[in-house]
């Protein structure tokens, strides 16, 4: 019987060399004509070459590619974006239909768990890298990403972490050792407490910080791995050591706010972005049914327009600010036309920030906040305003709504969007529609978890499906 590491198996542990040339491509193989893991990495040339194939993977419109962007703001659109295409995936999460053979959520588990098993292949290996620094960084490489993937599945896949709680509730199954034949992906595995997936997340990372160096090109380094810590913190509401970090990035790393908003995606490697999935226009998540463009563009034959933003969200967005003019948020002039689009993601081989320094200022003026600092987070919000044209905030205006406000305009259709609801534990207003009245959404509500894959659940038994599945 095999486990969630099944598929996994089969791509990484039995195909290895596929990913030693960093190729994102997902190809299903037969096993016997495969090389083992075991004598793929037997060098410190492959071992790198196993590590740029982590990246790659982080391109598969599974993760990063388009689902762990698209898939928390489809989670809770309302007032926000609508979902126009056909794809029944898509239209599940929107509507809130979702069933256990949902094809996004099956997708993000499957690919995830391959990046976490190249991460292990890639940490096993370590002892045939002879270079220390490389070793070094290889490692930080694999356990940034190891970290990575386990907080985007136990955000998705399990109930929001609860401040001064047990958190017993059930996580997402954590493995720390390389699968390489088929016996081994034949071992059932249950499912991790969040307490320990977190506690993981928080490991792994706090080793990656020590062993990356500050300056690692367009791979992650010490502050990429800073950053996504303090963006696991504020999950948490651990809001001291969230902002410690924040304040760590913005000072130190050498990083500093782009010009404007529209270029940190139109350019690439950006002054502004600790981590960018470094796509181009043959190598990219998709140009016909995946990748963001895809799906949030409607420009002449570029898109198809399935994604709108809706003109409540679009509202909220003064005259003066960039981040509601043409572009980045425009009328769709392609797939559905006539609807409002994102400026965000227009061509198809455009890199995809992942982290960018702007999140970092967002998260140090909430925490400064909340810590009854609020001439810094003042300062921080104004910061972000200005940048844009949106007009100051006056110390009067101030508040946690408005900072949460200020994250959301900032950030939208970035991925954030389910996540700051949980973790503020805002419930979703649903506007009355036809005879349908108003109503409310608890936050917690249970259709808001993805499903554990309907496929892991018959092949590993030790698997629990989430209520309400």
């Amino acid at each position: 019987m095999k486990s969630i590491f099944s598929r996994s198996a089969y791509l990484l542990a039995l195909g290895l060399s596929l990913s030693l040339t960093a190729c994102d491509k997902q190809l299903d193989i037969d096993p016997f004509q495969s090389v083992d893991a075991s004598t793929a990495l037997d060098s410190e040339t492959k071992v790198g070459s196993a590590v740029v194939g982590m990246y790659a993977r982080l391109d598969s419109p599974n993760l990063y590619g388009t689902d762990l962007i698209l898939v928390p703001e489809l989670l809770a659109p309302d007032n926000y974006i609508g979902f126009q295409g056909t794809f029944t995936n898509y239209r599940q999460l929107a509507l809130r239909t979702t069933n256990a053979q949902n094809t996004s959520a099956e997708a993000i588990w499957r690919t995830a768990y391959q990046a976490i098993n190249q991460a292990n292949l890639v940490i096993e290996a370590l002892p045939v890298v002879a270079t220390a620094d490389l070793k070094s960084q290889y490692e930080g490489e694999a356990r940034f990403i190891r970290a990575d993937m386990y907080f985007e599945l136990v955000r998705l896949y399990a109930k929001q972490y609860e401040p001064g709680g047990a958190n017993t509730q059930p996580g997402v199954p954590i493995s720390l050792t390389a699968v390489r034949t088929v016996e081994g992906a034949s071992t059932t595995q249950a499912r991790n407490t969040v307490a320990e997936v977190y506690n993981q997340v928080i490991t792994d990372l706090t080793e990656a910080i020590e062993l990356l160096p500050d300056d690692n090109g367009t791979r992650a380094s010490s502050y990429t791995a800073k950053a996504l810590l303090a963006r696991v913190y504020l999950q948490q509401s651990r809001f001291v050591e969230a902002g410690a970090l924040a304040d760590d990035v913005i000072k130190n790393s050498g990083k500093s706010l782009s010009p404007t908003l529209q270029s940190v995606f139109t350019n690439r490697n950006s002054s502004e972005t600790l981590l960018e999935i470094q796509q181009n226009d043959q190598n990219n998540a998709g140009a016909s049914n995946s990748g963001l463009a895809t799906l949030f563009a409607s420009i002449g034959q570029l898109g198809r327009g399935d994604v709108r933003v809706l003109p409540a969200f679009a509202n909220l967005y003064e005259a003066t600010d960039a981040r509601g003019t043409a572009q980045l948020l425009y009328v769709g002039t392609g797939a559905r036309p006539g609807s409002l689009r994102t400026g965000k993601y227009t061509t198809y081989g455009q890199n995809i920030p992942v982290i960018r320094l702007a999140e970092m200022y967002l998260i140090r003026a909430e925490t400064s906040f909340r810590a009854n600092n609020a001439a810094a987070a003042l300062a921080d919000i104004n910061r972000i305003r200005t940048r844009s044209g949106a007009t100051p905030l006056t110390a009067a205006q101030l508040s946690l709504a408005t900072i949460l406000r200020e994250r959301q305009l900032e950030l939208a259709f970035e991925g954030f969007r389910i996540h700051d609801l949980k973790r503020t534990n805002t419930d979703i207003f649903v506007p009355a529609s036809g005879t349908n009245p108003a109503t409310t959404i608890p936050i917690t509500s249970n259709i808001l978890v993805l499903p554990i894959p309907f496929r892991e659940l018959n092949v590993n038994t030790a698997l629990v499906q989430n209520p309400g599945y």
